[in-house]
């Protein structure tokens, strides 16, 4: 699946003020990220930025479509207009755009029948809606799969919605810290980590067609299962799905149940060091507790954002030896190394 990258074919320019090294900003614009839940599009244009890109998001009768956030006629941040049935509304001048991104109307025009140029388009992008995300890609020719993932993907079981939270870090540390098991005794005190002795054991990290995986036993302290099963902790075993670049699941199943956690996080590098967190969970009741479950969620998050914000430097080192690694750090050393190996991101793979 890991398919060589080819020189960049976009026909956009690095956006203005770019934030990222243009290498890496080329390569990650060819990839699907999340920039919205679908539910949170209702009558109103929202803007969102990806990779220091602005965009416009707007629904219509044919779904939801998104573009870059720039009227063609002046350069109007279209965000700011208005949704008229089929139509979004530049708030300027007027134009009429349908979800195609061609322009239908020009307002001030004395011959309403006049033919309207072609050049009138806004900068319409691929977009996708899976798992009650809104998925886009600044290229139209996307190097890998968005995620599929087990449980969530099953209509059945209702899912969990977390609210998105921006942080004030890189994509990748957060994907690192998410996928870093050795802190939980020591960051989630108050939630569901263990003894500060736990010792953690050697795990393979393995390698996919869409990324890495790997199986972790834990000893969680506290017991937070809707399941019914005294005690106040629970074994319980973590399996770990990233798809590259900033996307995993962790399916959670205690050892003494039938019952089985499905949480997915997935995350848009709204710059080099702000990202915007989207999380999305169920579990085999089928109705999984939401108030419970966004409750828990939030705080999980809170206990580890100001530890990620405050990491130093603040890019992810790729190169292998620029820090010190320990035995449970075997995920992160196998991620840096993809994203270097895989993609050409961030520089040269060490190994």
């Amino acid at each position: 699946m890991f398919l060589p990258l080819t020189p960049d074919d976009t026909d956009s320019d690095l956006p203005r003020h770019c934030t990222f090294a243009a290498d890496d900003w080329r390569v990650l614009s060819r990839f699907w990220h999340p920039i919205a839940f679908c539910h949170e599009i209702e009558d109103a244009p929202v803007p969102a930025r990806l990779l220091d890109v602005d965009l416009v998001i707007w629904r219509t009768p044919q779904g939801l479509s998104v573009a870059r956030d720039l009227c063609p006629h002046r350069g109007t941040r279209i965000s700011a207009g208005r949704v008229d049935g089929d139509q979004l509304i530049c708030p300027m001048h007027g134009l009429h755009f349908n979800s195609d991104g061609q322009c239908t109307k020009i307002p001030s025009n004395p011959d309403q029948n006049a033919r309207v140029s072609t050049r009138l388009r806004l900068q319409l992008l691929k977009c996708e809606e899976r798992f009650g995300i809104l998925w886009t890609c600044l290229s139209q020719d996307p190097i890998w799969p968005l995620p599929d993932w087990p449980g969530i993907r099953d209509e059945s079981l209702k899912r969990v919605y977390v609210p998105p939270n921006t942080w004030h870090a890189a994509a990748s540390r957060h994907v690192e810290n998410f996928n870093d098991v050795a802190h939980f005794p020591w960051v989630h005190k108050e939630t569901f980590g263990g003894s500060e002795d736990d010792r953690f054991p050697s795990y393979d990290v393995e390698t996919t067609d869409y990324g890495l995986t790997f199986d972790l036993g834990y000893d969680e302290g506290g017991n937070r299962f809707p399941d019914d099963v005294p005690g106040d902790s629970r074994h319980v075993v973590y399996t770990y799905e990233l798809t590259y670049p900033f996307s995993t699941i962790i399916v959670i199943k205690p050892n003494d149940s039938w019952y089985v956690q499905y949480f997915a996080d997935t995350v848009c590098p709204v710059s080099a060091y702000e990202t915007k967190i989207f999380q999305v969970a169920t579990d085999t009741t089928g109705t999984p507790d939401e108030e419970f479950l966004i409750k828990e969620s939030l705080m999980i998050n809170d206990e580890d954002k100001d530890l990620v914000e405050a990491q130093r430097p603040e890019d992810l080192p790729l190169n292998i030896r620029d820090e010190v690694h320990i035995p449970a750090d075997a995920m992160s050393i196998a991620y840096r190394r993809g994203l270097v190996k895989h993609f050409g991101l961030g520089g040269p793979l060490v190994r």
